[in-house]
């Protein structure tokens, strides 16, 4: 028996530079996008969202347990980066 600790992103929305994105019709109006990769290692998570056709990172996002109740960090697409906090859920 084994056990592994992985993140799935489940779905996702997002706004940076007046522009929105989601995964899917549940998440809201948006551009679509969808999940490239993710990683979490301690403290931090790291995603990348691309273009449905898997072709460019549209979004990524880098942020960090704040040790209280949300993931601080930032933001970016290839020409902006804006911070950010997340809340689980």
């Amino acid at each position: 028996m084994g056990r592994l600790v992985v993140m799935q992103v489940i779905g996702a929305s997002a706004e940076i530079g007046g522009v929105a994105y989601v995964t899917g019709p549940e998440r809201g109006t948006g551009k679509p996008f969808v999940i490239g990769q993710a990683f979490a290692e301690g403290d931090a998570i790291m995603a990348d969202f691309v273009d449905p056709n898997f072709e460019r990172i549209l979004v990524s996002l880098r942020v960090t347990w704040d040790g209280s109740e949300s993931w601080t960090g930032t933001l970016f697409t290839p020409d902006l980066t804006v911070p950010v906090t997340c809340w689980e859920g």
